[in-house]
């Protein structure tokens, strides 16, 4: 029995050592304490220490897709979202992506229990209130981030790595602007594979996919194909899609389906707001919403928490 015991004890102390991290009871990695550097080794060594995840995502086995049928936030339970705001976000975009991120900060002013915090640009860190939801707005150091500054150029690819390794990051998203409407085939693949690369690169991390923006075009459109091509490869493949231009094109009730205009504002909303009032009531107290109608930052700053809370574990039912 004392002999198992000792066995058993030199196994874990072996898989410490080798792991850099151990997994508690609540799955969560838990780093090793590295070294100190006053620690005296042979002179020209050195030793490296890679930057961990310090709190696992939650595993998304099957396809996740974030559509129209999600922006209702009173149907999120309260301790959901609790557990979204335990993880913490890259997200990249343009002044359309900006549209979730102004949404976002439109729910904090209207519940508190929707807050978040930012870091826009500069040094990838996350902000400092631990109570809510942490993202890094930027690819270091910038904050308008365009494809070549993501994953089109290896520029751009070695900036996303550059948050990546921090290890302070559980998820990565990055929003179109108008690519999508004249974007080839070849061009939305080479987004496709990059993405998964990442995500091959970075295991503990997942890399969250978006469809672009609306622009008047419908079915048979560039837009539709292409958008259609990253919707089919993330159900093929069970990845996780914040699906932009499905937010804008079905009103909360169901009805559309509508194109927009060439730039995504809205053709729907006003009508919208004219027979449901309550649904755009304060939006005195959102900023900008660029390029489009305020409802539709409400709906996708709802969608945004509506997909973390499933992140986070939630099943999606009330």
């Amino acid at each position: 029995m004392r002999l198992r015991v000792f066995l058993g004890v030199v196994a874990f102390t072996i898989l410490v050592l080798a792991n850099g991290a151990v997994t508690t009871s609540a799955g969560k990695l838990t780093p090793s304490v590295a070294p100190s550097t006053s620690a005296s080794r042979p002179l020209g060594s050195s030793t490296t220490y890679f930057p961990m995840i310090s709190r696992s995502p939650a595993v998304v086995s099957t396809t996740l897709v974030i559509d129209h049928t999600m922006t209702d936030l009173a149907k999120i339970p309260a301790y959901w979202l609790t557990q979204a705001k335990r993880l913490t976000m890259h997200y990249a975009h343009t002044s359309h992506g900006s549209q979730l991120i102004t949404g976002a900060q439109w729910w904090e002013l209207q519940n508190a229990t929707y807050n978040i915090d930012l870091r826009v640009g500069g040094t990838p860190a996350l902000p400092p209130d631990t109570t809510a939801f942490r993202i890094y707005d930027g690819n270091n150091p910038d904050t308008y981030i365009t494809p070549e500054l993501y994953w089109s150029t290896d520029d751009g690819k070695n900036r996303t790595r550059s948050v990546a390794n921090t290890g302070l990051f559980n998820y990565s998203m990055w929003a179109w602007c108008g690519q999508q409407s004249s974007n080839s085939t070849a061009t939305v693949q080479q987004y496709l594979d990059t993405m998964n690369q990442f995500e091959q690169q970075y295991p503990a991390m997942r890399f969250i996919y978006m469809t672009g923006h609306t622009d008047g075009t419908g079915p048979g459109g560039t837009l539709f194909r292409n958008n259609d091509q990253v919707r089919q490869y993330v159900r093929n493949n069970n990845k996780v899609l914040f699906d932009f231009a499905d937010i804008e094109t079905y009103n909360p009730s169901g009805g559309g389906p509508y194109y927009n205009d060439a730039n995504g504002y809205c053709q729907w909303c006003d009508a919208w707001c004219t027979g449901h009032p309550s649904d755009c009531a304060n939006f005195d107290q959102m900023g900008d919403c660029a390029h489009t109608h305020k409802l539709f930052c409400r709906l996708k700053g709802a969608a945004f928490w509506w997909m973390m809370a499933r992140l986070a574990g939630w099943n999606g039912v009330p």
